[in-house]
């Protein structure tokens, strides 16, 4: 099985081809030129691509997620596997509707990895990790999510949002009963799980 590895942290790529090529059944391969991205034949003569999402080290903008968009947007064919050290919900969720085969996070064992690679070639198999199901939030949602957890009170947001604080209050309730919550401090927590605001 023939795989291409984008990673831009060259320790973590290196120690991961040496793991997977002990087992002659693959052969890694490395991205080194960032234009080869942009040859669709090219990344066709791999079974597998397994794309980390921060690839900041390759360029500044570049995020994995978005680029195996772009690429299953060209050819929904191509067999793409995220790996990244966010475990997060809406991470999971946004490889799965792009057309991702699985999110593995990198605290996962290696033989883990190997395995659901092998799944993946030979069964067409789509992997992903079973995660609490949740509601989705709407955008404005998200929006006073973010504004609550930036440490505005309910009187700042309301006014940000051009709504009573009656109609916050309101809207605040949803997000808890969605988010099966119920405090500040557990809406906090479930935003960085959710990867709707960062870890401080």
């Amino acid at each position: 099985m023939k795989i291409l590895l984008i990673e831009d942290h060259k320790m973590m790529a290196r120690s991961l081809k040496e793991f997977l090529e002990k087992d002659n059944f693959f052969e890694i391969d490395l991205l080194g030129d960032l234009k080869k991205i942009e040859d669709i034949k090219f990344l066709r003569s791999y079974d597998i691509l397994i794309i980390d999402i921060n690839l900041k080290g390759f360029e500044e903008s570049l995020n994995g997620l978005g680029l195996a968009e772009k690429i299953l947007k060209t050819d929904k064919n191509i067999k793409i596997v995220i790996l990244s050290g966010y475990d997060l919900f809406f991470y999971t969720e946004r490889a799965k509707n792009i057309g991702a085969y699985a999110f593995i996070s990198k605290e996962e064992d290696m033989e883990s990895l190997r395995i659901k690679l092998k799944e993946v070639y030979l069964y067409d198999k789509k992997f992903f990790k079973e995660k609490e199901i949740l509601e989705n939030l709407t955008e404005k949602e998200i929006e006073i999510v973010k504004l609550y957890c930036s440490g505005l009170n309910r009187s700042d947001v309301a006014k940000k949002l051009f709504i009573s604080e009656r109609s916050l209050a309101v809207m605040l309730n949803r997000i808890y009963q969605k988010l099966y919550i119920n405090n500040y401090q557990e809406l906090m927590k479930k935003a960085i799980d959710l990867g709707i605001i960062d870890s401080f």
